[in-house]
Protein backbone atom coordinates (compact mmCIF):
# COMPACT_ATOMS: atom_id res chain seq x y z
CA UNK A 1 0.00 0.00 0.00
CA UNK A 2 2.39 2.66 0.53
CA UNK A 3 3.79 5.25 -2.07
CA UNK A 4 1.83 5.79 -5.21
CA UNK A 5 3.67 6.87 -8.49
CA UNK A 6 3.56 10.51 -7.24
CA UNK A 7 4.56 11.83 -3.43
CA UNK A 8 1.84 11.24 -2.09
CA UNK A 9 1.65 8.32 1.00
CA UNK A 10 -2.18 6.36 1.09
CA UNK A 11 -2.82 8.42 4.60
CA UNK A 12 -2.95 11.94 2.61
CA UNK A 13 -5.17 9.90 -0.33
CA UNK A 14 -7.60 9.19 2.30
CA UNK A 15 -7.41 12.36 4.25
CA UNK A 16 -8.29 14.09 1.13
CA UNK A 17 -10.80 11.91 -0.87
CA UNK A 18 -12.22 9.83 1.93
CA UNK A 19 -13.77 6.38 1.12
CA UNK A 20 -16.45 6.06 -1.30
CA UNK A 21 -18.72 3.00 -0.16
CA UNK A 22 -17.22 2.95 3.43
CA UNK A 23 -20.51 0.23 4.07
CA UNK A 24 -18.98 -2.68 1.72
CA UNK A 25 -15.66 -2.59 4.02
CA UNK A 26 -17.90 -2.87 7.17
CA UNK A 27 -20.39 -5.18 6.03
CA UNK A 28 -16.62 -7.59 4.73
CA UNK A 29 -14.95 -6.65 8.14
CA UNK A 30 -18.19 -7.71 10.02
CA UNK A 31 -18.72 -11.61 8.34
CA UNK A 32 -14.81 -11.63 8.48
CA UNK A 33 -14.86 -11.48 12.07
CA UNK A 34 -18.59 -13.71 12.40
CA UNK A 35 -16.33 -16.44 10.46
CA UNK A 36 -13.31 -16.26 12.63
CA UNK A 37 -15.49 -16.30 15.53
CA UNK A 38 -17.45 -19.36 13.97
CA UNK A 39 -14.63 -20.94 13.15
CA UNK A 40 -13.12 -20.69 16.76
CA UNK A 41 -16.33 -22.49 17.79
CA UNK A 42 -15.99 -25.36 15.36
CA UNK A 43 -12.64 -25.98 16.70
CA UNK A 44 -13.50 -25.64 20.71
CA UNK A 45 -16.91 -27.67 19.95
CA UNK A 46 -15.50 -30.31 17.34
CA UNK A 47 -16.73 -33.29 19.15
CA UNK A 48 -20.22 -32.20 20.01
CA UNK A 49 -20.68 -30.88 15.66
CA UNK A 50 -18.92 -34.87 15.61
CA UNK A 51 -21.12 -36.07 16.99
CA UNK A 52 -24.19 -33.85 16.06
CA UNK A 53 -23.28 -35.13 12.20
CA UNK A 54 -22.81 -38.63 13.18
CA UNK A 55 -26.73 -38.63 13.61
CA UNK A 56 -26.84 -38.28 9.81
CA UNK A 57 -24.54 -40.16 8.83
CA UNK A 58 -23.44 -43.59 9.37
CA UNK A 59 -19.71 -44.01 9.25
CA UNK A 60 -17.74 -42.23 11.83
CA UNK A 61 -15.06 -41.10 9.33
CA UNK A 62 -17.66 -39.57 7.16
CA UNK A 63 -19.01 -37.45 10.54
CA UNK A 64 -15.78 -36.64 11.25
CA UNK A 65 -14.44 -35.56 7.91
CA UNK A 66 -18.07 -33.75 7.58
CA UNK A 67 -16.94 -31.35 10.95
CA UNK A 68 -13.51 -31.10 9.85
CA UNK A 69 -14.64 -29.76 6.56
CA UNK A 70 -17.25 -27.44 7.69
CA UNK A 71 -14.68 -25.65 10.09
CA UNK A 72 -12.18 -25.27 7.50
CA UNK A 73 -14.41 -23.98 4.87
CA UNK A 74 -15.64 -22.02 7.58
CA UNK A 75 -12.13 -20.70 8.45
CA UNK A 76 -11.13 -20.18 4.82
CA UNK A 77 -13.81 -18.08 4.65
CA UNK A 78 -12.97 -15.80 7.17
CA UNK A 79 -9.43 -15.41 5.50
CA UNK A 80 -10.66 -14.66 1.91
CA UNK A 81 -13.44 -11.85 3.66
CA UNK A 82 -10.35 -10.14 5.42
CA UNK A 83 -8.41 -10.30 1.69
CA UNK A 84 -11.75 -9.12 0.18
CA UNK A 85 -11.79 -6.45 2.96
CA UNK A 86 -8.02 -5.68 2.42
CA UNK A 87 -8.36 -5.56 -1.40
CA UNK A 88 -11.47 -2.84 -0.91
CA UNK A 89 -9.63 -0.54 1.47
CA UNK A 90 -6.83 -0.41 -0.81
CA UNK A 91 -8.64 -0.21 -4.53
CA UNK A 92 -10.83 2.22 -2.26
CA UNK A 93 -8.73 5.34 -2.69
CA UNK A 94 -4.75 5.10 -3.41
CA UNK A 95 -5.54 2.46 -6.36
CA UNK A 96 -8.30 4.92 -8.15
CA UNK A 97 -5.36 7.57 -7.28
CA UNK A 98 -2.21 5.74 -8.94
CA UNK A 99 -4.28 5.12 -11.74
CA UNK A 100 -5.21 8.34 -12.56
CA UNK A 101 -1.99 9.65 -12.16
CA UNK A 102 -0.97 6.97 -15.07
CA UNK A 103 -4.20 8.11 -17.26
CA UNK A 104 -2.77 11.98 -16.63
CA UNK A 105 0.60 10.72 -17.55
CA UNK A 106 -0.23 8.96 -20.35
CA UNK A 107 -1.24 12.19 -22.13
CA UNK A 108 1.81 13.58 -23.96
CA UNK A 109 0.33 17.10 -24.58
CA UNK A 110 -1.94 18.84 -22.27
CA UNK A 111 -1.83 22.27 -24.37
CA UNK A 112 -4.17 21.00 -26.54
CA UNK A 113 -6.70 19.64 -24.56
CA UNK A 114 -9.38 22.34 -24.38
CA UNK A 115 -11.72 20.05 -22.76
CA UNK A 116 -11.79 17.53 -20.38
CA UNK A 117 -15.22 14.99 -18.93
CA UNK A 118 -15.11 12.70 -16.35
CA UNK A 119 -18.24 11.02 -16.32
CA UNK A 120 -19.56 9.41 -13.04
CA UNK A 121 -16.62 11.33 -11.48
CA UNK A 122 -17.52 9.85 -8.06
CA UNK A 123 -15.08 12.35 -5.57
CA UNK A 124 -13.16 13.60 -8.14
CA UNK A 125 -9.81 11.73 -8.03
CA UNK A 126 -9.23 11.77 -11.90
CA UNK A 127 -10.96 14.95 -12.56
CA UNK A 128 -8.47 17.03 -10.04
CA UNK A 129 -5.52 14.95 -11.00
CA UNK A 130 -6.21 16.43 -15.35
CA UNK A 131 -7.29 19.93 -13.24
CA UNK A 132 -3.78 19.74 -11.64
CA UNK A 133 -2.20 18.71 -14.58
CA UNK A 134 -3.71 21.65 -17.00
CA UNK A 135 -3.08 24.18 -13.80
CA UNK A 136 0.82 22.70 -14.22
CA UNK A 137 0.84 23.37 -17.35
CA UNK A 138 -0.77 26.53 -18.23
CA UNK A 139 -3.41 25.56 -20.26
CA UNK A 140 -6.79 27.55 -20.34
CA UNK A 141 -8.37 23.57 -20.95
CA UNK A 142 -11.40 22.97 -18.81
CA UNK A 143 -12.15 20.42 -16.51
CA UNK A 144 -16.15 18.88 -15.99
CA UNK A 145 -17.33 16.76 -13.86
CA UNK A 146 -20.87 14.88 -13.97
CA UNK A 147 -22.05 12.58 -10.71
CA UNK A 148 -25.32 11.99 -9.98
CA UNK A 149 -25.21 11.63 -6.43
CA UNK A 150 -25.37 15.42 -4.59
CA UNK A 151 -23.56 14.08 -1.63
CA UNK A 152 -20.48 13.11 -4.09
CA UNK A 153 -20.78 16.20 -6.49
CA UNK A 154 -20.17 18.41 -3.58
CA UNK A 155 -17.62 16.30 -1.55
CA UNK A 156 -15.79 16.75 -5.48
CA UNK A 157 -15.99 20.15 -4.98
CA UNK A 158 -14.27 20.01 -1.24
CA UNK A 159 -11.43 17.75 -2.39
CA UNK A 160 -10.85 20.52 -5.17
CA UNK A 161 -10.51 23.06 -2.42
CA UNK A 162 -8.46 20.90 -0.62
CA UNK A 163 -6.47 20.03 -4.08
CA UNK A 164 -5.92 23.84 -4.84
CA UNK A 165 -8.40 24.11 -7.99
Amino acid sequence: MGKTNSSRDWTQIYAIYGMDQWQTLVFLLFHAVFFSLLSVLFLLYFESIFHFFQTFLSSPGAARFAAGFSGGVTAISAVCLFFAAANFFYSAGPLHYDMAQRMVGSVNDWSTVKLALDIGCGRGILLNAVATQLKKTGSSGRVVGLDPSKRTTLSTLRTANVEGL
